[in-house]
């Protein structure tokens, strides 16, 4: 097995090494002064920062070895400043995690080629496996406010009776193995609301983490589309943070909290509504 050493670019080795030097809270007190004062002797920062002089040079080397403060001149006299070209680095590296974060298609696309993933339209066949992930999203707490577990009857009765409006789509793999579903809902049934989808999705636990939520609402997106829809809701709990990241990934904002909505095992649970406007 590599290490992590070996596997690490220049770039994070970098970064880590810029990481490292202000993860220290005096080291970065000092960065924040040079950056105010643009530049400072060592008796101007001890005299700004009140501490002890050995820990300060200490602090300064440290901050010179990771490039991140420079020097000019000797003794005394000598001039401290920040190299705004390293800080800028580290920004736009941090900002780069950020953009890495929000996307969403390579880890669907790693998915499909690894595990054969692949979405379909959901058949009465799959109610079995529809009503175990929705079981255990029922039984994890952090999905729903729903607690009567579902049969895989009651869940192929749900199936026949939903409208070429409201599809459910499952995500399977090469063996054919049911990973995860999604669902557009009648959101209200007054015809005013007839532009207006609600959405669903669930993802068996040992599944989670692998590009298959967002391949399913990938897909419900597709369809509410194609469908004419003209907005996606959904209502999820705020302490779902993985659910969370995932809705905002795919561009839902939030719209409110609905504070102590539903009571799970004797206590109150938060409800937040988000949305995403389609055309």
């Amino acid at each position: 097995m590599k290490t992590l050493k070996q596997e690490q670019t220049a770039a994070e080795a970098r970064a880590v090494r810029i990481l490292r030097a202000l993860a220290n809270p005096v080291r970065f007190r000092i960065v924040e002064t040079l950056a105010d004062r643009k530049d400072c002797t060592g008796p101007q920062l001890l005299r700004a920062l009140t501490v002890p002089q050995s820990s300060l040079f200490e602090h300064l080397a440290a901050l010179r070895e990771a490039a991140i403060v420079q020097t000019s001149g000797e003794g005394p006299d000598r001039y401290y400043c920040v190299d705004p070209g390293t800080l800028d680095f580290l920004a736009a590296y941090l900002s780069g995690l950020g953009q890495r974060a929000r996307s969403w298609s390579g880890l669907v696309e790693r998915a499909r080629t690894e595990a054969g993933m692949q979405i379909r339209d959901a058949a009465i066949e799959d109610a079995t496996a529809i009503a175990r992930i929705y079981n255990q999203g029922i039984e994890d707490r952090c999905a729903t406010l729903e607690t009567q577990l579902r049969g895989p009857e009651e869940r192929a009765e749900w199936l026949q009776a939903r409208s070429s409006r409201h599809p459910v789509v499952v995500a399977v793999d090469s063996a054919g193995v049911v990973l995860g579903w999604g669902s557009l809902n009648s959101f209200n049934p007054r015809p005013a609301y007839d532009h207006v989808v609600d959405c669903s999705l669930y993802v068996a636990r040992e599944q989670r983490g692998r590009g298959i939520g967002d391949a399913l609402f990938g897909a419900l997106e597709a369809r509410a589309r194609a469908l004419g829809y003209h907005k996606m809701v959904l209502a999820a709990f705020p302490t779902n943070l993985p659910g969370m990241r995932l809705y905002e990934r795919h561009g839902f904002l939030t719209v409110g909290v609905y504070h102590e909505q539903g009571m799970l095992d004797g206590r109150w649970v938060d409800v937040i509504v988000m949305e995403k406007i389609l055309n």
